[in-house]
């Protein structure tokens, strides 16, 4: 019998946030994301690249050999998978969770639309004639909820991915596009688990959290 595991993920973000989507708008170079009823959304493949990429930031501190993604040729190759990819998957092992997309959980209001320069990292300066226009949510307060949900052949991978992703989420600083100009800022973010319909609480992943800071792979629980 599986494992069945439930990830919810609700999101307060203090900012305006910005992540392209693929529908054109008048006006914005860089429309933001929608889901198919026209709803804003934080995609999947956004608000996984930001559990994943702290999931690595976190563990390479505490000494464990993680891989570097999201370049393919940067990522763990073969059946041996580092933590991360144990969770995240990579091009050659999908993942073991399914990752949805956050919906705006607030009431839509207007969108606003931001003017931006591109940058020449390289040269410090701006390009010329490189003015673009990016559509945002309005700058106040807005609510998100995710679900993710994932199937594990035994209860402690799944309680690892569980604790993995919490972990991520809680170090969480900003999401989506234009995090240096102030977008995306994260001002609360929770996570509730479910195993098997069963909650789980911090203790239940506290055990993890100390093996890994204690540079160890597996909780000895």
């Amino acid at each position: 019998m599986m494992e069945h595991l439930q990830i919810d993920v609700d999101l307060e973000l203090e900012t305006a946030f910005h992540t392209t989507g693929n529908l054109r708008r008048l006006g914005a170079d860089k429309a933001l994301a929608r889901d198919a009823e026209g709803r804003w959304v934080i995609p999947a493949t956004t608000l996984k690249g930001f559990l994943r990429e702290n999931a690595e930031v976190l563990l390479r501190a505490w000494g464990h050999p993680v891989c570097t993604g999201p370049e393919p040729g940067n990522m763990c190759k073969g059946q041996a998978l580092c933590m991360v990819c144990q969770v995240f998957g990579n091009p050659q092992h999908p993942s073991p969770v399914r990752f949805s997309d956050a919906i705006a959980t607030s009431p839509e209001r207007e969108t606003a639309i931001r003017s931006g320069v591109a940058i020449s990292r390289h040269r410090r300066a701006a390009y010329p004639q490189r003015l673009f226009f990016v559509e945002t949510t309005e700058a106040m307060p807005t609510q998100w909820h995710a679900r993710c949900e994932g199937e594990f052949q035994d209860p402690r991978a799944a309680k690892a991915a569980a604790a993995l992703v919490a972990l991520a989420a809680r170090w969480g600083k900003a999401i989506g596009g234009g995090k240096s100009r102030g977008l995306g800022w994260i001002k609360r973010i929770e996570v509730r688990i479910a195993l098997n319909e069963n909650e789980l609480s911090e203790q239940d992943l506290f055990p993890f959290w100390r093996a890994w800071e204690e540079g160890k792979d597996v909780a000895e629980s």
